[in-house]
């Protein structure tokens, strides 16, 4: 005799679903999702907290956070909160979910309902919960517990894609963190050199000028880059110690798939990474070109020949030519100003005058600074001026101190 089918109580959902009572199946939700029925402002508060992964994180706790999923609810429960009662099945409506996701066929025949089930957005992320927990075991079987070993692991790709993508995601935000302590570090000691003053000068070198000690993008490893800013799209294990700088060069000799290569040059982070990684080749070969023929400070770069300064690329030239003008205005601005060829006393001469000083024993003379007080006037005779000079008129009082 042929195995029973279940079968189920009705076939209109949407007629009797809105019979069930809000009540209960608000506290079968409840029971199923955990959090869900939270308040709000509970939700913004536990959105704030988001986690903070380090290379030590367990992939375990990486893969299940944020998880609130009930494997313990029955099959019926669930259907009953999710479907309405008259979908509920006669047999082995008392299995929890937590079997019922590893062979949903093995208790329920009925097409229409498994259909109806798996197009259940809570039952999607209970069958997700599966999948993750899956390559927990899968993971741990080859020891695999921590995230620094996940970026090490060489099986990436015989992952669920669900759990690979959380896993690289963890690690981009972990390379994310360092990349930004770096970049704080580097801007304070920055803060630090400017209040030390310490500014470009014409003995400079163009090396120090064109990268002024920063973190050079090319030297990146191809993988980070790919973890960090396109998700683990393309990743493989030989290509572990790849630098940036050799992948651009030749990028189909390090991932030969062309859909996934084509996909990742249409991103736009793709393309300006490999313009900065471009440009800072460029410049690394013009600082060889210019030392090759002597050129390697600011000011062997402003007295260098055009000639010269042809053959390096545009943003070399700009970045060189800006930062030698911005010296030479400091400097004008900041130096003192002399003229060639003046002796500095006559340069710094200044006017002086003497005055006649008398006392008792005798006469002297004092002097002082500034012009002298003009000691005549003039006087109008008919029609012309005649000088009124009353220090040589006869009895007229001597200037005295």
């Amino acid at each position: 005799m042929p195995p029973k089918q279940n079968r189920v109580q009705g076939g209109n959902a949407k007629s009797r679903a809105s019979a069930v009572p809000q009540g209960g199946q608000r506290r079968a939700i409840q029971e199923f999702e955990g959090k869900r029925d939270q308040p709000s402002a509970t939700h913004i508060r536990a959105e704030a907290q988001q986690p903070q992964w380090t290379t030590y994180s367990y992939i375990k706790d990486i893969l299940l956070e944020g998880s609130t999923l009930s494997y313990k609810m029955r099959l019926n429960e669930f259907i009953r909160s999710y479907l309405g009662d008259e979908w509920v099945v006669e047999r082995d409506g008392s299995v929890v979910m937590e079997m019922f996701v590893l062979g949903p066929t093995v208790f329920i025949q009925n097409q229409q309902l498994l259909e109806l089930i798996f197009n259940l957005t809570a039952y999607q992320e209970l069958n997700e919960r599966k999948i993750l927990w899956e390559a927990v075991y899968k993971l741990h079987h080859e020891g695999v517990h921590f995230l620094d070993q996940w970026g090490k692991y060489e099986g990436k790709n015989t992952v669920a894609p669900v759990a690979r993508r959380k896993l690289n995601a963890a690690i981009s935000y972990v390379m994310r963190e360092e990349r930004r302590e770096v970049e704080e570090r580097r801007e304070a000691e920055e803060r630090a050199r400017r209040r030390q003053k310490l500014e470009l000068t014409v003995a400079t070198t163009i090396k120090d000028v064109l990268f002024r000690g920063r973190v050079r993008v090319m030297d990146m490893q191809l993988n980070d880059f790919l973890v960090m800013e396109l998700d683990g799209m393309g990743i493989l294990p030989a290509n572990q110690n790849v630098l940036l700088r050799d992948f651009f060069i030749y990028p189909t000799k390090y991932i030969r798939v062309t859909f996934s290569l084509l996909k990742m040059q249409e991103s736009d982070r793709y393309k300006r990474m490999e313009r900065a990684v471009r440009d800072e080749m460029d410049m690394e070969e013009d600082v060889r070109r210019l030392c090759e023929k002597g050129v390697d400070t600011l000011l062997k770069w402003s007295l260098a020949a055009e000639e010269v300064k042809a053959n390096v690329h545009n943003l070399t030239k700009r970045l060189l030519d800006a930062a030698f003008i911005g010296l030479m205005s400091s400097m004008t601005m900041s130096a003192p100003i002399k003229l060639e060829g003046l002796y500095e006393s006559v340069y710094n001469a200044r006017w002086h005058h003497v005055v006649e000083l008398s006392d008792g024993e005798g006469t002297g003379i004092y002097v002082r600074e500034g012009e002298a007080p003009q000691s005549w006037t003039y006087k109008t005779v008919d029609d012309t001026l005649e000088k009124d000079d009353g220090v040589q008129q006869s009895g007229a009082p001597r200037l005295r101190l």
